[in-house]
């Protein structure tokens, strides 16, 4: 995956994708995203989330068809939401808190300890991993 940082379109296209594990022609995509859709988006500029998203890593696509302009795209989500989630995280951990989770908890409690319960709550979660 080059580049996991999706735009708030791209997002909801990627979205949208999750709610069934299939392939959407770019016709199907059109209809929900284009110029007839509540989007309202133009052709291009649906065409131009979907190769930002391919080249990202987010979305795969398959080409039936010769001739340049008859070709048949099919898109389809590359990854899952937890896959999304967790590569997000990952890279999240690794710019701001130079890969630790250490850091990265420290910061999000503000610096001070954690309560009882709180740590416990932690703990357990991390064994059950």
């Amino acid at each position: 995956m080059n580049e996991v940082l999706l735009s708030d379109s791209e997002k909801e296209i990627l979205e949208w994708m999750w709610k069934e594990d299939r392939e959407y022609s770019y016709r199907d995509i059109a209809a929900q995203f284009g110029e007839n859709s509540e989007k309202g988006w133009k052709k291009q500029t649906v065409s131009t989330f979907l190769t930002r998203m391919e080249q990202k890593g987010v979305i795969s696509v398959r080409c039936e068809g010769e001739e340049r302009f008859k070709k048949r795209r099919y898109f389809k989500a590359a990854l899952n939401r937890q896959q999304y989630e967790r590569e997000r995280a990952r890279r999240l951990l690794d710019f701001y808190f130079d890969g630790s989770l250490n850091r990265f908890i420290a910061a999000l409690n503000g610096g001070e300890k954690l309560r009882g319960e709180e740590a416990d709550g932690l703990r357990k979660f991390l064994e059950d991993m």
